[in-house]
């Protein structure tokens, strides 16, 4: 499973085109995991009260690296919608910790720290005080990708 998050609304041809780009031989299936699912990628798009206010999750059930998938999908996105998204970064990150992601700005990837953003710890079970005190995810530096 792999997520993209984006400033801008990708329309269902725009995601097609992205996974047609780096796996041609996934069979894209929107809504949730059913018994046909040989090959599939079942997909959602969330929106997300962040600066990046559509995610697109993805369950791969297709085959490959989830990782490699998201940076491909995540990039590929950005571009055609001329907007900022984000994904996992964790193997880029300068240690084991699950708060790294990679930023996509006009083709170029930036490391980031999603820790206390409003991106990754929003919840409903928090209170006006705490989600008040979320922030943007912190952009670190670029990377050469």
């Amino acid at each position: 499973m792999f997520y993209v998050g984006l400033s801008a609304e990708p329309g269902r041809e725009d995601v097609a085109a992205a996974f047609a780009a780096h796996a041609p031989r996934a069979r894209l299936r929107w809504g949730e995991l059913d018994d046909d699912c040989a090959g599939v990628v079942f997909l959602r798009i969330e929106r997300n009260a962040s600066e990046f206010g559509f995610v697109l999750s993805a369950t791969n059930l297709a085959g490959g690296d989830d990782y490699d998938l998201g940076l491909a999908i995540a990039r590929t996105l950005s571009q055609a919608l001329g907007c900022r998204s984000v994904c996992d970064g964790t193997r880029h990150g300068p240690d084991a910790s699950p708060g790294w992601c990679l930023v996509w700005i006009e083709g170029q990837a930036w490391l980031g720290d999603d820790y206390h953003s409003l991106f990754y710890d929003d919840s409903p079970e928090l209170s006006a005080e705490e989600r008040a005190g979320l922030g943007p995810i912190k952009l670190l530096h670029r990377l050469e990708l």
